[in-house]
């Protein structure tokens, strides 16, 4: 009988780096090109606790997604027209200088993930993407060095995909691959 723990063997040992990525951008032109840094955001599930006389059990009520803030540091380029195109599209949809509001233009993005030889190996793609912040710009003249001056801005989104490289959905794969495979009654995979 071949040793088990050869199959249990990572197939790919290397490490993910945090300077392999990418980033595009439907909307806010030059945001993606001088982006420095980008989170990809947390995802919780509310829970529900039953109490009991001994502990609480915590079980799965079934109420959806929490998404946390997609946020992108850029540096800003010397026209301000990256920091204008975010600042922009936050006055105009939020109804900064006029008493209604239209239906707001969303952006979709992608952020490829890279290989250690830089290639894409996944892509996480986001959906209705909209700005609610911007941070301020700090100009300072005792500065001796000449330090850029970078803006965060702050996202909000419907939902973000796992795709592979190829841009199919990894989650729809998995799904698919997982519902072939059938269990007996002691847990033991049936082969079809």
């Amino acid at each position: 009988m071949p040793a088990e723990w050869l199959k249990t063997q990572p197939t790919n040992r290397n490490f993910l780096t945090p300077i392999g990525f990418k980033l595009n951008l439907e909307l806010f032109d030059g945001v993606d090109f001088f982006c420095q840094s980008i989170n990809l955001p947390d995802i919780s599930m509310p829970f529900t606790s039953v109490p009991t006389r001994f502990r609480d059990f915590p079980i799965v009520p079934g109420g959806g997604l929490e998404f946390g803030d997609l946020r992108i540091n850029f540096i800003v380029d010397e026209d301000l027209h990256n920091y204008m195109s975010v600042h922009n599209w936050i006055k105009t949809n939020a109804g900064a200088n006029e008493m209604t509001v239209g239906d707001p233009e969303y952006s979709n993005g992608q952020l490829f993930i890279l290989t250690s030889n830089f290639n894409t190996n996944r892509i996480i793609d986001f959906e209705k993407l909209f700005p609610i912040s911007i941070t301020d710009l700090s100009f300072d003249a005792t500065n001796n060095d000449v330090e850029y001056l970078t803006a965060s801005v702050t996202f909000k989104f419907v939902d973000y995909t796992f795709r592979n490289k190829n841009f199919k959905p990894l989650w729809n794969l998995m799904t698919w691959e997982l519902s072939l495979i059938m269990l007996d009654q002691n847990g033991k995979q049936i082969q079809e």
